[in-house]
């Protein structure tokens, strides 16, 4: 018994001597790092499809870890897109209300394969430009919707989305999925009123991960050269249910890399803010001589009528 008490005091002797220690500074250390003067150099975003016929490239500047001074928007810039060398249109055009410069072409940019080049400059600071080729879409094979034809992730019935398609062989193809219903109701007078809306689905697919501007991305990785079928659902309502004449289409869009990358990039370091325990994320960027994006895609759809 006695050596017990001589043990207990022994220990709660140190505990005390450990916690009458236990300032801030015993539990902190300053580290002094040299941070290098930021060289501001311009920004290009800018994110194209074979299905645009308007384009728009944000054009800003980029600022220093503590620089708290607005960012510059040059409205004297010169943005120019290039297809097989040769200038595609004319320069881009600055809009003031939208803080963005802009491009109407008179017919979509289209599925060919052609290398394309994106140029910038601005009064101020060293030009900048990226180059991409457009993905070769794949075409869907089938597109499947079913009432109540799915499981969601809690195990609730959900409406089913199913498409399939083939990916060619020998080659990294990098994907994404969007789907919209489309519906034309006839008017007392004749017309025809037609709208579409864009449809929010989830997969349960390990395939296909989240990205930002498209809710499924996915590579090839898996099924290289195979046929492959993508099985997603949607909540009941999300499309209409009772109305004749809906119909579900699906984009399957084929990415660079680059679109890819940012995409998928540009998520992860949105989730990653204010989480202490994330690890830091990079975005994604392509841009020679400054940063940001210039990506593409092109678009393979498929529609089918919604049967209820």
């Amino acid at each position: 018994m006695k050596n017990i008490i001589i043990i207990k005091i022994t220990i709660l002797s140190f505990a005390l001597a450990l916690f009458s220690g236990c300032d801030s500074d015993n539990f902190s250390q300053v580290v002094d790092v040299d941070i290098p003067e930021h060289e501001s150099r311009l920004v290009l975003n800018a994110r194209f499809s074979s299905l645009d016929t308007g384009v728009s490239a944000l054009v800003t500047n980029s600022l220093g870890i503590l620089d708290t001074s607005a960012y510059d928007i040059p409205e004297a810039a010169t943005v120019q897109l290039f297809r097989g060398g040769e200038l595609l249109g004319g320069d881009f055009y600055f809009s003031p209300e939208k803080l963005k410069y802009f491009y109407s072409f008179t017919e979509p940019l289209g599925p060919a394969p052609a290398l394309y080049r994106m140029e910038v400059s601005a009064p101020g600071y060293d030009p900048v430009f990226a180059e991409q080729r457009m993905p070769v879409p794949v075409p869907i094979t089938s597109l499947r919707f079913e009432r109540d034809g799915a499981i969601d992730g809690e195990g609730r019935r959900a409406d089913g989305i199913e498409v399939q398609f083939s990916d060619p062989a020998g080659e990294e193809n990098y994907y994404a999925l969007q789907f919209y219903y489309e519906v034309s109701l006839v008017q007392p007078g004749g017309d025809t009123l037609q709208y579409s809306n864009l449809i929010y689905a989830s997969t349960l697919d390990q395939v296909v991960q989240y990205g930002y501007e498209f809710e499924q991305v996915f590579t090839d990785k898996s099924f290289n050269g195979s046929s492959y079928t993508v099985s997603l659902y949607t909540y009941q309502g999300d499309v209409p249910e009772g109305t004749p004449g809906t119909r579900l289409t699906a984009r399957l869009y084929s990415l660079s890399r680059d679109a890819f990358l940012y995409d998928l990039s540009l998520r992860q370091y949105y989730d990653a803010q204010d989480n202490p325990f994330a690890e830091p994320v990079t975005v994604h960027g392509n841009i020679e001589g400054g940063y940001g994006i210039f990506a593409l895609s092109s678009v393979a759809e498929s529609s089918v009528e919604v049967v209820d």
